[in-house]
């Protein structure tokens, strides 16, 4: 078992800005990671990702915005912190592995985190949100399929895609050479990964998410039930979630799935 990471970890950090050598600066990218104990999940959008009003599928989208939407980014599974530096496994993530593993030196100033690169040479900076402290648990979905990390009010749920990605391409190159060969079907199946950033105390409202037209509605398809005695989120699927780490000194855990309604969502 992965060790617990330092409390002031912890929480849920907003990207402020990212900086490189050469000038490079990104201060608009929404990027959000939610740390539990040792489980986390990051989800991280393009200002300008496209999205269509009355949008429901990927059906709604052309090829060049399919392409578009290819250039997010995500992925989740246990974080290793030691005094001199932060290591993310990535069990789930939206693009093809990178060469390098995700290690980052890290220091905490009031509610600033500063990260910098180790494999490279960069500086992000982080906010941690309000509401995003105290209760904090993880869940896992079958062997790896998925992951649901809760930290105060906030939320960060991931689903793995059913097809595999190759290793050492983007995805934007992946889709676009499946539309150039005609296989839309296939760019899809490639985009089918859906990562869902929220709010609990808001009927567990998508803020955002890899497939647009769930942003702004319930996360849940149907309101799910916590299992305390198992350790299981039963949300009516085959599979449960199966809790994988909780701190919760207060008892809050199981009034937040009563908080859910039905969503008509696509989860």
């Amino acid at each position: 078992m992965t060790a617990k990471v330092p409390a002031e970890v912890t929480g849920v950090w907003r990207r402020e800005q990212i900086t490189a050598p050469g000038g490079y600066c990104d201060d608009t990218t929404r990027v959000f990671w939610v740390q539990a104990d040792s489980w986390y999940g990051d989800i991280r959008l393009k200002i300008d990702i496209p999205r269509r009003a009355g949008a429901a599928s990927f059906a709604d989208f052309s090829d060049g915005e399919l392409i578009e939407l290819a250039r997010a980014q995500g992925f989740a599974g246990q974080l290793t912190v030691t005094p001199e530096m932060c290591a993310w496994r990535r069990d789930l993530d939206y693009q093809p592995p990178g060469p390098v593993p995700d290690e980052g030196t890290w220091k905490i100033e009031g509610d600033v985190l500063i990260e910098g690169g180790i494999h490279a040479e960069y500086e992000e900076i982080w906010r941690l949100e309000p509401e995003s402290r105290g209760l904090r648990a993880a869940f896992g979905l079958g062997e790896g399929q998925g992951l649901l990390v809760i930290a105060g009010d906030h939320f960060l749920m991931m689903r793995a895609r059913q097809t595999p990605l190759p290793q050492g391409e983007s995805l934007p190159a992946l889709v676009e050479a499946a539309l150039a060969t005609g296989q839309r079907h296939a760019a899809v199946a490639l985009l089918d990964m859906p990562i869902c950033y929220g709010r609990i105390g808001e009927n567990w409202r998508v803020v955002h998410s890899t497939l647009p037209w769930l942003e702004g509605r319930p996360l849940w398809a149907r309101p799910p039930l916590f299992d305390a005695a198992a350790a299981l989120l039963l949300d009516g699927g085959a599979t449960p979630w199966t809790l994988l780490e909780l701190h919760d000194p207060d008892g809050e855990l199981p009034g937040l799935f009563a908080l859910a309604t039905v969503a008509g969502s696509s989860l």
